[in-house]
């Protein structure tokens, strides 16, 4: 009988513990960053090493058997090891790394198909990923076309690819909102070949092979310990960025403290001109970055991935060196182009210990000497976002408006506004001639209403068309809730504190252990 007993009470612990295993906060099955243990260091490790053409620069340790290629190479802040220690056990680490990451559960699934990762909107935004672990479908290759892609969070990114992997010429990823290239990884089945040009980050695992196409920077790591790694004129940084740290004092509030406005930064792009028709020439991009917010941007920093000398113009009105709410400045660059360019501009600044970050893209059309002008004119598109309120109240509802702008040249047609957190979005006024085209002279509007419990950072995708080609930008905002807490103690919260379900999941073990003790010991 007391065996019986016994028994029942263990299957309703179990009952217990089974409930709230499904009940309890799914960030227990976010996406983890596998150590790369020896291999980490190393910006390419292969079985054979081709440094096909120009010359490539290493930033980390280099490792192969075989070696060819009638290019030249150099390693800096780093050892070329060759075949020699700690090559093999880099390579066994390589191996550990991709099981890890290969035995995470998918945060979502593409359908079964090649997958445009620039243009699917199956996840959400078209071109904009949170941290997560995406998969294609079964022998489904995936790429990255010339829109690029936008990372957009703390946290770990996983593209588990089965297939080839491609990016096309120009292409980039830029990461924003904390995002980090320690903590990229990409996991094809089959060949990885990156386009002319391209600027790429994140850790590639492939040993079918790693292409990687002239004047091409990768912020990360190239690692095919079982197959070849081929270069050209390329940069390999196995250094990862690190994401901003934030001040001790959280902005959320919690238990009724004192809420801070998050900042905003909007930044336009228009390049002059949008063409080169009769070939390569030079062209001026015009920065204009204004401070749609309610607090003055400090740190202000503007970096061009493919134009390195950005010069501040004007704008600063007081000469205070912040950028208050009712300037706007001015900045350019000048750049040589020899073949059809896309670079991103990515905007800084910070207000109340907070970084406000907007990125700005643009296409220049190179044509070919001697063949007849096109005529062909990139188009340009331009989004801001604002919220009615920068702070609320736990579940307070928060206001979008969206202000989209044409300022290139030609229409825009199939404009579309997606935001990653807020749906759905809605037009309200701006097509002044009823063309369904957004014209140089119109500003669209639109808005989207939400509740948030959470300080909430989200992204906005404005999109349209003009001759056959696709135009995007990115806008960013984050609001500040007032989450309801504990009373403040005067300590802040430990950065690596055990998450709330392991506490949880732990104390109703400890109960459930005792309950059962209690239960034997008056039995007995």
């Amino acid at each position: 009988m007391k065996v019986k007993k016994i028994n029942k009470i263990s299957m309703v612990v179990l009952a217990v513990l089974f409930v709230f295993s499904f009940t309890l906060p799914s960030s227990v099955l976010a996406a983890t960053t596998p150590s790369l243990g020896a291999a980490g260091t190393f910006g390419i490790l292969s079985s054979t090493f081709t440094h096909a053409l120009g010359a490539t620069s290493i930033v980390g340790d280099l490792g192969y058997t075989t070696i060819s290629g009638a290019g030249t190479y150099t390693v800096s802040s780093g050892t070329d090891y060759g075949s020699g220690a700690p090559y093999s056990t880099a390579g066994t680490d390589e191996a550990t790394a991709l099981s890890a990451l290969n035995v995470q559960a998918c945060t979502f699934t593409f359908a079964t198909g090649p997958i445009n990762l620039s243009t699917d909107t199956t996840h959400g935004p078209a071109g904009v990923y949170t941290p997560g672990v995406y998969c294609t479908g079964s022998s489904s290759a995936a790429s990255i076309g010339t829109a690029g892609i936008i990372l957009n969070g703390t946290g770990t990114y996983i593209f588990r690819i089965n297939g080839a992997f491609t990016s096309v010429d120009n292409s980039n990823v830029t990461l924003v909102g904390g995002a980090t290239s320690c903590d990229v990884f990409w996991t094809p089945t089959a060949a990885t070949t990156l386009g002319a040009n391209t600027t790429f980050i994140g850790t590639i695992i492939d040993d079918s092979g790693i292409t990687i196409g002239n004047t091409t920077a990768i912020t990360g790591r190239a690692l095919a310990f079982g197959g070849t790694v081929t270069t050209d004129t390329d940069t390999i940084t196995s250094t990862c960025s690190a994401p901003a740290t934030s001040p001790s004092s959280s902005p959320q509030g919690g238990g009724g403290g004192q809420l801070f406005p998050a900042p905003l930064i909007s930044v336009l792009k228009v390049p002059t001109p949008l063409a080169l028709p009769s070939g390569p020439g030079s062209v001026t991009y015009n920065y204009t970055v204004s401070n749609p917010g309610t607090i003055p941007l400090t740190a202000v920093t503007l970096v061009d991935n493919k134009c390195p000398i950005i010069n501040f113009v004007s704008g600063d009105i007081n000469n205070n060196a912040q950028l208050d709410t009712n300037e706007t400045w001015h900045y350019s660059c000048t750049a040589p182009l020899s073949q059809t360019t896309t670079n991103s501009v990515t905007a800084t600044g910070k207000g109340d210990g907070m970084t406000a970050t907007d990125v700005a893209s643009a296409t220049v059309i190179v044509g070919t000497p001697g063949l007849p002008n096109t005529g062909i004119v990139p188009p340009l598109i331009h989004i801001v976002k604002v919220p009615n309120l920068f702070t609320v109240p736990y579940n307070g509802a928060v206001t979008y408006t969206y202000t989209v702008t044409n300022p290139g040249a030609v229409p825009l047609m199939n404009v579309t506004v997606a935001d990653d957190k807020c749906g759905p979005v809605v037009m309200r006024s701006g097509d002044i001639n009823n063309n369904n085209m957004l014209d140089t002279s119109e500003a669209w509007i639109y808005t989207c209403q939400t509740n948030l419990i959470a300080t909430t950072t989200n992204t906005a995708v404005a999109q349209g068309t003009s001759n056959n080609l696709n135009a995007v930008d990115d806008a960013i905002a984050t609001v500040v809730v007032s989450v309801p807490g504990l009373p403040k103690t005067g300590y802040p919260p430990e950065e690596n504190s055990t998450p709330l379900n392991i506490i949880i999941l732990a104390s109703i073990l400890t109960l459930a252990t005792a309950s059962v003790v209690v239960f034997l010991k008056r039995r007995t």
